[in-house]
């Protein structure tokens, strides 16, 4: 018999939350029922007795890069970074497929897809429009035969600089080549250039990291999301504004909401360590740790960024996790280190400690952040982000019997630090089921390399 079930549990679906049961099968790695009771014939060898922990739909990230990313390689391939995703609830992520100067995105996708083969978690891509966004809008049929309908612009960087004219530009090919805009989405790095370029001239210590967020202040993301905003008006594009760092984004959207300017395809993202942590982390040489663009804020941000979090304001939980050895963070300027920390194994029980158990978080609320809603957004709802039948068999139980103290030593990926080292959560990820295999529990992974699908 390939059904199975999981009893006792706080259910969270799109609908409500409730004690009950779940059904999936193994087989097809699919639900086939959310209820109040189980069966009275149901096999009891096929029962798992949640004893009243939370369960909620397997995490979607989407935003990771997983190896394969610039000339210093992340510590983190796809498949160790699975298995951190696995450890911490998620079960899905969208990584990215960025061509180099003269390549051909078919190559640069192929390229990615042979990589992502490790996998142990599904996986999708979003493509980098680059420099070269002529012959990336004259190939997009090819991008779009992967599977591929999910982009991703820069407004800084060598290779992916884009002005807003040429962001605007690249938005209305794409649409007039592509019959049901609905189907597109776009992520998008959020700095004003002229801004960032400025502050440079100013700097006289390139080797104190403190300069990487005096030279990104955080006025430069607003003015960059403002422009953004009325390209959003003007085309009425599916926009993610990625890792929002900056509380003046977050009052920007408000403000955009309430003077009724507010598209609903307009969206937020922000990631756990502009949550956890502020600039005064980048002082001294622990500072090049705690690098990653945008730079860390003041604590102000963080309680706005916070507020986002609870009101609504900000729409998407994602990681951006790109994590970089000690060894190739140390002896650096602010311009050379490379920018990028961990996450994949924290996000979910963070929101779940600090949102749910300290801030008074809904349940509802976390399962949108950390899932539905990138579900949703990324056009992979109800197959991901939901428990109802016919979804996908991504469940993760949350028990709060147990704390979790984070180490290095307990990161399931390949790091030699983390951000988080020492900090104390509150809950435990019990178990994770993905497509209707039991991959992790108590604290032991079960994940077979290359088992996770393409979300084509």
């Amino acid at each position: 018999m390939s059904e199975q079930a999981i009893i006792n549990a706080k259910i969270v679906t799109p609908d409500e939350i409730f004690r009950g049961c779940v059904i999936y099968d193994d087989h097809t790695g699919k639900i086939k029922a959310v209820q109040k009771e189980l069966p009275s014939d149901f096999p009891q060898e096929n029962v798992t007795d949640a004893e009243e922990s939370w369960v909620v739909p397997g995490g979607f990230d989407a935003h990771v890069h997983l190896g394969g990313f610039g000339e210093i390689l992340i510590e983190d391939d796809f498949y160790t970074g699975s298995l951190g995703a696995l450890a911490g609830g998620t079960t899905t992520v969208i990584d990215f497929c960025e061509s180099e100067k003269g390549e051909s995105p078919s190559h640069c996708i192929e390229k990615r897809m042979q990589e992502a083969k490790a996998s142990a978690v599904d996986y999708a891509f979003h493509f980098v429009i680059t420099r070269d966004y002529e012959r990336q809008l004259e190939e997009l049929q090819k991008i779009l035969d992967y599977g591929i309908t999910d982009f991703k612009l820069f407004t800084v960087y060598d290779n992916t600089d884009l002005t807003m004219k040429e962001i605007e530009y690249v938005i209305k090919e794409l649409y007039g080549k592509i019959p049901d805009k609905n189907k597109i989405t776009f992520l998008v790095h959020a700095e004003e250039k002229d801004i960032i370029e400025k502050q440079k001239k100013q700097v006289k210590n390139p080797s104190d990291m403190s300069m990487l967020a005096f030279t990104r202040p955080d006025i430069s993301e607003r003015k960059a999301v403002e422009q953004l905003q009325k390209i959003a008006e003007n085309t009425g594009v599916n926009l993610c504004i990625a890792h929002t760092s900056a509380g003046a984004t977050v009052a920007l959207q408000s403000e955009q909401r309430t003077a009724g300017k507010h598209t609903e395809g307009f969206l937020l993202e922000t990631c756990p360590h502009y949550l956890e942590f502020t600039d005064e982390k980048l002082e001294g040489k622990q500072g090049a740790l705690y690098t990653m663009t945008p730079p860390l804020r003041k604590q102000q941000d963080v309680e706005q960024l916070w507020r986002g979090i609870l009101n609504g304001k900000i729409d998407i939980f994602s990681t951006d996790h790109c994590p970089y050895s000690k060894y190739d963070k140390y002896g650096k300027t602010y311009e050379t280190v490379p920018c990028g920390v961990d996450g994949i194994q924290t996000r979910m029980l963070y929101l779940f400690s600090e949102g749910v158990k300290k801030r008074g978080l809904s349940m509802k609320r976390f399962v949108e952040l950390t899932s539905e809603n990138a579900a949703r957004f990324y056009h992979r709802f109800p197959q991901k982000g939901c428990i109802q039948p016919g979804s996908d068999a991504d469940l993760v139980l949350i028990t709060e019997r147990e704390n979790t103290e984070i180490h290095v030593e307990n990161r399931k990926s390949n790091l030699d630090y983390t951000i988080y080292e020492g900090k104390q959560l509150e809950g435990k990820i019990q178990m994770v089921i993905k497509s209707g295999q039991t991959v992790y529990k108590n604290g032991k992974l079960n994940a077979e390399k290359g088992s996770g699908k393409y979300l084509g």
